[in-house]
């Protein structure tokens, strides 16, 4: 390990909690070519890295920064074998490997902040990782981004681990297990026993343990091998009560180009979606971040985020490195002032309104159309629906009247509007599918 990065990371220890520190930037390493002014950042697991980066890579670019007196260029990347832990405190024997489970310990039910949004996907995913036998198999949990699927999942796999010590339990991301078969299959053609030997170790990897955790499940679209081989995985342990859990950005009916018999199996145990929180999800979950985080956020500063901050938990995350790193940087207290200087870019984007131009623009893209068909006078389905959809967001999101919101819709007269907004209103309360389009387009038009 380089002296460059040593040094970032006593910063980063000084100004860090030290469960906070041990948790996700003790087992950080580091390729450094200063004089090329770049550096490769790198973590144990595909997992860690996505966490790290997302909600702690501000806060280490600056770091980084500091310590080089000028910017450098930051790469991402998963270390090809275990890291060193050089700032590593004890670990107890029976702590579950990161290397060996996938499994981010600091990801657990006790951190996680339950509310409307994720209430039934946090009690299904607590059912399955304290029961003794399988339940709901496969679980599957959908969502847009940055909702904390991922952390439900982990969350799983260490409570289930902690209750059953002797378990097997693994949890990887779509794109690794994809990786992993790829490369075995790449030996096919060099070398029989080689091929023979990496698919034999496969099997034993993902097909030997009691529970599976696979994170993007979406990322098996169109990799017809990647789905036949999966589809083998479930049946050799599903039907002999091995539990499977999986995460995924959209429903299931939804996964374009994947086979048939593997949706069916995807679809038989229990489907649960997360939402985007709502406001005093939002004010709990940054007061929590900031307690974990070592920063003393008044509740009204907390307040103020959640109203500007609307769409994801990996954004309220993001704010509150954002406050850290200013703070401790600027050596102030954290206050409504300072609060507004470290987010003001945040706060300046989200003051952007949303248009209904701009929600005809989205609704027409998301479902395949052009933007004219949604002012048109065509009544097939296709059409119908997303027009209905697209009204339905301009008078959710957009402070137009109902006249306003028609005429901008071919000329139509605001009862269609009327009708259109209680009509999806009603049906997304029994169509997951709808449910879930509307969920994924809000998202898009708040970011």
């Amino acid at each position: 390990m380089s002296d460059f990065w040593t040094a970032c990371l006593e910063q980063i220890k000084n100004d860090t909690p030290r469960d906070v520190f041990q948790t996700w930037f003790a087992d950080l390493t580091a390729d450094v070519e200063l004089e090329a002014g770049s550096i490769t950042i790198l973590a144990p697991s595909g997992a860690k890295l996505r966490t790290v980066r997302d909600s702690y890579g501000t806060t280490i670019t600056q770091y980084v920064n500091r310590q080089a007196g000028k910017e450098m260029d930051i790469v991402w990347a998963v270390a090809q074998s275990k890291p060193q832990r050089p700032f590593a405190e004890h670990v107890e024997e029976n702590k579950p490997d990161i290397a060996t489970t996938g499994l981010l310990p600091n990801l657990t039910f006790e951190n996680l902040v339950e509310g409307q949004a994720n209430q039934m996907a946090f009690a299904s995913a607590l059912q399955v990782a304290s029961s003794t036998h399988s339940v709901y198999n496969p679980l599957f949990i959908y969502g847009g981004v940055g909702l904390g699927k991922t952390h439900l999942m982990h969350a799983i796999g260490n409570r289930f681990l902690k209750n059953n010590p002797k378990a097997k339990v693994l949890c990887v991301s779509a794109q690794q297990y994809t990786q992993e078969f790829v490369d075995a299959m790449r030996l096919k053609n060099v070398n029989s026993e080689r091929y023979t030997e990496a698919m034999r170790k496969f099997d034993a990897r993902y097909r030997g343990i009691d529970m599976l955790l696979i994170d993007d499940i979406q990322s098996f679209r169109d990799r017809e091998g990647t789905q036949t081989n999966f589809f083998l995985t479930f049946e050799s342990m599903v039907p002999h009560g091995k539990q499977i859990v999986l995460t995924s950005d959209t429903y299931p009916k939804n996964l374009s180009e994947f086979q048939d018999r593997l949706l069916s199996r995807l679809t038989q145990g229990l489907i649960v979606m997360i939402e985007p929180p709502e406001f005093e999800m939002r004010v709990q979950i940054l007061l929590q971040k900031a307690e974990r985080s070592g920063i003393n956020m008044p509740q009204d500063v907390a307040e103020i985020i959640a109203k500007r901050i609307k769409s994801n938990v990996r954004e309220l995350e993001g704010a509150v490195q954002q406050i850290l790193a200013y703070t401790r940087f600027h050596q102030v207290p954290v206050t409504l002032d300072t609060a507004k200087m470290a987010l003001r870019d945040i706060f300046k984007a989200t003051a952007t309104p949303v248009t209904i131009d701009n929600i005809q623009k989205a609704v027409a893209e998301y479902y395949g159309i052009k933007p004219s068909d949604i002012v048109a006078k065509s009544r097939k389905a296709n059409l119908v629906r997303a027009r209905q959809v697209a009204m339905y967001l301009s008078k959710e999101l957009t402070n137009k009247s109902l006249p306003e919101i028609g005429a901008l819709f071919g000329g139509r007269d605001h009862t269609t509007v009327i009708y259109a907004h209680r009509k999806v209103t009603s049906e997304r309360n029994t169509d997951d599918g709808l449910k879930h389009d509307i969920h994924l387009l809000e998202q898009r038009l708040k970011n």
